[in-house]
């Protein structure tokens, strides 16, 4: 029986992948390395060594599975990707060189903002299978606070090895879709690479795709669905100036960048891979977070937020804001010469739920006067709600002062207190129990965040 020699190894499984076109040969040669646990000078220097048996059946083997388009990555059980060596399976996507440009682009957004503080930067990797990115980025800088979440417990096993093995304990896994194993947390950067290709697009049948996790790679019919809740949600967990980073098809550019601007991001900007392809869309929450748009049904209005006489007032309500608590609401009571209320009813008046009261900032010294927003209150003065009054002309009876109610102020109306004032002239009367109602209803459709001119 004629030996078996690395020359003739390499020859036929460069044969047997022929199908991978000009690759093949680079392929065949890194499978037989590292199926044969040799070096490149072995094989090019060595070519009369023989291959035993065992190691030939193993070989041929792993030529036959690359053949048929599993990812190579599968066979060797690694992928090199910012230079780590990372394991990876088929619980796994294999790490895409495309993807680091979204390590790279994170990296110079995270210094950016990093300058400006001195506490460590506070970093969220969302669906991070393998932990690539979470773990280039914990790799390249060692003082940065890196969470990393997935839903797959087999991924974050994976993750979690892979971290061990690159001595980046410190990055944090957790489990869950997206955001909702966070409760109450700001990141001051966010990166994901999300599925973002359509169950009915035929690239998911290719050799190398369907071996790969198929929730990975498609979020289901609509291409952009996990992007799209990803944009969101985010709000909810940036810190101010906080960026969110976004990989996506090589098409979804424009989609995605319109998604950012209508959720109120600014600074959005697509950036090119290696084949001029828009592959990565960030953007960034307005710096100061004091500028609201209500959109209703009525017109547009926008206030201003008052974040540093009244923070504790502020920070609820666009803890309803970013919850979208407000979207589908009334103006359910309407007072002319005095003031419009909103913020906890649905059409029918029916109350929608709500957190917990917070502590009224009524003695903060600011007045109810026209434009104002004040947060209305419980039968308990020292608290405060989600419904709120729109001042419709100066007065001292909502202000914090003996035999006063006491209404925290918190904001003001910039622009459109013509709304406002059209809202105030609707005709009202009394439904379901109640007084002040408009007899036609005035809806919020919604409040969102919008960055200060």
């Amino acid at each position: 029986m004629r030996t078996r020699t690395l020359s003739t190894a390499l020859a036929q499984v460069t044969e047997r992948l022929a199908s991978l076109g000009a690759d093949a040969r680079d392929e065949a040669s890194w499978l037989v390395m590292r199926c044969l646990a040799i070096g490149r000078a072995v094989l090019a220097s060595e070519p009369e060594r023989p291959v035993d048996d065992a190691d030939w059946q193993r070989l041929e083997s792993w030529a036959a599975r690359r053949a048929a388009g599993e990812p190579l990555a599968y066979l060797t059980g690694e992928r090199e990707f910012w230079s780590l060596p990372l394991q990876v399976t088929p619980d796994v996507l294999v790490p895409r060189p495309e993807t680091e440009l979204l390590v790279e682009r994170a990296l110079a957004g995270g210094d950016a903002l990093q300058s400006q503080r001195t506490n460590p930067l506070r970093v969220l990797d969302l669906g991070t299978g393998s932990g690539a990115i979470a773990l280039a980025l914990a790799h390249e800088r060692n003082t940065w606070d890196v969470t990393a979440i997935d839903r797959s417990s087999a991924a974050l096993a994976i993750a979690r090895a892979n971290a061990t093995r690159l001595d980046l304990g410190r990055v944090r896994f957790l489990q869950g879709d997206w955001f909702a194993p966070l409760v109450g947390e700001r990141f001051d950067l966010i990166a994901s690479n999300p599925p973002y290709v359509a169950a009915d697009d035929p690239v998911l049948q290719g050799d190398s795709l369907r071996h790969e996790p198929y929730a990975a790679l498609t979020p289901g019919a609509d291409a952009l669905a996990a992007l799209r809740s990803i944009i969101a949600a985010a709000p909810r967990y940036l810190a101010p100036r906080g960026r969110l980073l976004l990989e996506h098809g090589h098409d979804q550019g424009p989609a995605v960048r319109a998604l950012l601007v209508q959720r109120g991001f600014t600074h959005v900007v697509s950036h090119p891979d290696l084949a001029g392809h828009e592959r990565v869309t960030q953007g960034s929450l307005p710096g100061d977070l004091s500028m609201l748009r209500f959109e209703t049904t009525a017109g547009r209005f926008d206030v201003e937020l008052f974040e540093q006489e009244s923070p504790e007032t502020v920070a609820n309500f666009l803890r309803y804001v970013d919850e979208e608590f407000f979207d589908g609401t009334i103006f359910h009571r309407v007072i002319p010469g005095f003031m419009i209320q909103g913020g906890g009813m649905l059409p029918g008046l029916e109350q929608k739920p709500t957190h917990p009261p917070i502590r009224n900032e009524a003695a903060n010294g600011l007045e109810n006067l026209r434009g104002t927003l004040a947060m209305a209150r419980t039968n308990d003065i020292h608290s405060a709600t989600a419904q709120f009054f729109v001042n419709l002309v100066d007065n001292d009876f909502l202000d914090h002062a003996p035999g006063n109610y006491g209404y925290a102020v918190f904001g003001r109306v910039t622009d459109g207190m013509d709304v406002v004032d059209a809202i105030a002239a609707v005709a009202t009367g009394r439904r379901r129990g109640h007084s002040d109602v408009p007899v036609e209803d005035v809806v919020v459709t919604s409040v969102r965040r919008i960055a200060q001119d």
